[in-house]
């Protein structure tokens, strides 16, 4: 069962990556993010992130196919360790979004792809 604090780290850390994913600087990015999408229903989503130090925030989706979730829920709820992440972001503060659907990993079972949050210099 999540705690009140456990609950206000996932809706903080959820709205200020979709804060930094739809700012105008990453428009065409995030319009591809939500292409690569835009049609999963996934079961549940494995996440795994890593960090340059100063320098940016790497995220790897690998979602399970044919459920019913919510692609971005689904990738909140992915993350284990949500207050690492909450914290990261926030020491980092990144205003970059950068997505390559080049990398993205489409079969029949699973969906998987890579993004980085990363702060501008």
């Amino acid at each position: 069962m999540n705690t009140e604090k456990e609950e206000i780290i996932k809706k903080n850390l959820s709205q200020d990556i979709k804060k930094i994913m739809t700012m105008d600087r990453n428009k065409e990015n995030y319009e591809k993010f939500q292409n690569t999408i835009k049609d999963l229903k996934p079961k549940k989503c494995i996440v795994k992130f890593g960090w340059a130090s100063g320098k940016a925030i790497g995220f790897t989706l690998i979602y399970e196919k044919e459920g019913n979730g919510n692609p971005y829920n689904e990738f909140i709820e992915g993350i284990e360790d949500k207050a690492k992440a909450f914290h990261f972001i926030m020491g980092l503060a990144p205003t970059i979004f950068h997505f390559n659907p080049i990398t993205v990993v489409n079969n029949e079972t699973h969906l998987m792809f890579m993004f980085k949050l990363m702060r501008h210099e």
